[in-house]
């Protein structure tokens, strides 16, 4: 092949390209790909999150109401206290919820030899008695529904909640 074929070769391609480049037809399409799913990923992190603060705010009430019947003596077994959280919290949010919450309620004389747990909760059942201090907690390794936005949500896939109070003088 000669110089001259090569030069006619190139220009051809270069005419393509050109021709390619003022070619508007699928820009709207590429625009869409591009904006519309980071705009995508933006509203499945908002779900998420929502998702995650109403589950820990359902467990919170939760853990109160059921830590009350701690303090008043009205639940002495461990049964009786995860029944409590569970019929606050419902099968809905968290499903089979007496064998998918974790739960640790420990008592001592003094709130300083208590200590709280992080991780997955040892499933513990200490009442106390009257006028002892208490640590309550239960956790939830809650299903996200895009496994990975955990990285860039933190670690939200388990959820741990903690009340400390003081058992009545009964």
């Amino acid at each position: 092949m000669d110089k001259h074929g090569h030069l006619q070769g190139l220009a051809r391609r270069i005419g393509h390209w050109r021709r390619l480049a003022r070619d508007t037809r699928a820009a709207a399409a590429i625009e869409f790909a591009v904006v519309g799913s980071i705009f995508l990923l933006l509203v499945v992190m908002t779900i998420e999150l929502g998702l995650v603060l109403f589950t820990q705010s359902v467990m919170d009430n939760a853990l109160r109401d059921a830590a009350r019947l701690i303090r008043t003596n009205q639940a002495s077994s461990s049964s009786t206290f995860v029944s409590a959280v569970c019929k606050e919290v419902g099968t809905v949010l968290i499903p089979a919820c007496s064998t998918n919450l974790q739960y640790y309620v420990a008592s001592a004389s003094s709130f300083s030899s208590l200590t709280a747990k992080t991780g997955t909760l040892p499933d513990t059942y200490t009442a106390g008695s009257s006028a002892t201090d208490m640590l309550a907690q239960i956790a939830y390794k809650r299903p996200t529904l895009i496994p990975w936005t955990t990285q860039f949500l933190g670690n939200s896939d388990l959820l741990i909640v903690t009340v400390a109070f003081q058992n009545e003088p009964y």
